[in-house]
């Protein structure tokens, strides 16, 4: 199983979208985490496009303005997504293994960029992974900083 999460910074652009779908077919993805989509929605075209015709089944978190935005992909012919939800930083799936019956979730995030809202984002994923008895990946964007040297300026806030 392949999985690939890319913070491709805006879907917009065709030679973007066309870089997604040659990774995804080259890679043979199992599933795709997109995180700061900046898009509100995505049609059936843009979705067939992205997965090179492939059978995902999709899930979305609207972007906020032009930041944000999560898009998730699973193949069906190998996987079943069982189920998702969503909060205002992630959104979580479980996927079972169609050969092996083996069940896990998977938690794709895009952690918020105002670190003033770090704490409420920490406590959405805390509350996500009690919630869980699965085996769990947790993956993405958190946008988080643990010390001043990840900073490429000055501005740290201890």
């Amino acid at each position: 199983m392949k999985i690939l999460i890319w913070n491709v910074r805006g879907l917009g652009k065709a030679a973007r979208r066309r870089q997604v779908r040659e990774h995804v077919l080259a890679e043979k993805v199992d599933v795709l985490g997109l995180l700061e989509t900046i898009k509100l929605d995505f049609s059936s075209h843009l979705l067939h496009e992205l997965s090179g015709g492939l059978p995902f089944v999709w899930n979305w978190l609207p972007s906020r303005g032009k930041s944000g935005g999560i898009l998730l992909g699973v193949k069906d012919d190998t996987l079943e997504p069982e189920g998702h939800s969503m909060g205002e930083y992630y959104i979580q799936t479980t996927i079972r293994n169609r050969l092996t019956n083996f069940r896990w979730e998977l938690v794709c995030v895009y952690g918020p960029a105002h670190h003033d809202l770090s704490a409420e984002f920490i406590n959405e994923l805390d509350n996500v992974c009690d919630k869980s008895s699965l085996p769990m990946v947790i993956c993405g964007d958190f946008n988080l900083i643990r010390a001043a040297d990840e900073k490429n300026s000055a501005n740290y806030n201890h």
